[in-house]
């Protein structure tokens, strides 16, 4: 089958039981339904419809397009309603690693995140290892030093650390 549009088209005249009742179901024009009537009724080989003045009635064939285009329909109209309810809602989990020092300034941010989003399950790893953002390992790496060579990887500073030394006088 090629054209949603057409077998739409085809299950609004048999609801409706004429081309200007489905014309206006659809908000299209009445010749727009006659055009996806008569190609579809081609393309299957079959007539939908018995015309006559009062509208149109639906064939046997017709019926059992109805029917599957009404389940069809249904469906579409329910995976719609759930798409909308979940609106900008993000899910999912997302693992991030730092290395310990880090941790008491991120700690904070990574429980606010979560608490402002939580449909989001946070991993927070610490520690010296490296893990590979590139197999997967963690989603967000918070590291010192130069910036990765991989041209996947997205790198923001995150902040500048000071370095001093310091000694007694009498040292």
């Amino acid at each position: 089958m090629d054209s949603w549009d057409e077998i739409r088209t085809a299950y609004n005249v048999a609801r409706a039981g004429t081309v200007s009742g489905a014309a206006e179901a659809l908000g299209v024009h009445h010749a727009t339904v006659i055009r996806h009537i008569d190609a579809l009724e081609v393309r299957l080989g079959v007539k939908l419809f018995q015309r006559h003045a009062r509208g149109y009635t639906a064939t046997e064939a017709g019926l059992d397009l109805m029917q599957v285009a009404q389940a069809t329909d249904d469906q579409i109209t329910q995976l719609a309603g759930r798409i909308r309810g979940q609106g900008d809602a993000v899910t999912g989990e997302i693992t991030v690693t730092s290395l310990a020092t880090v941790s008491p300034m991120l700690t904070p941010v990574l429980v606010g995140f979560q608490a402002a989003h939580p449909g989001i399950i946070v991993r927070y790893l610490t520690g010296d290892r490296v893990f590979r953002l590139e197999y997967g390992e963690a989603h967000v790496a918070i590291r010192a030093g130069a910036a990765p060579e991989q041209p996947d990887n997205v790198v923001q500073p995150f902040g500048t650390l000071q370095t001093a030394l310091y000694a007694s006088e009498d040292y």
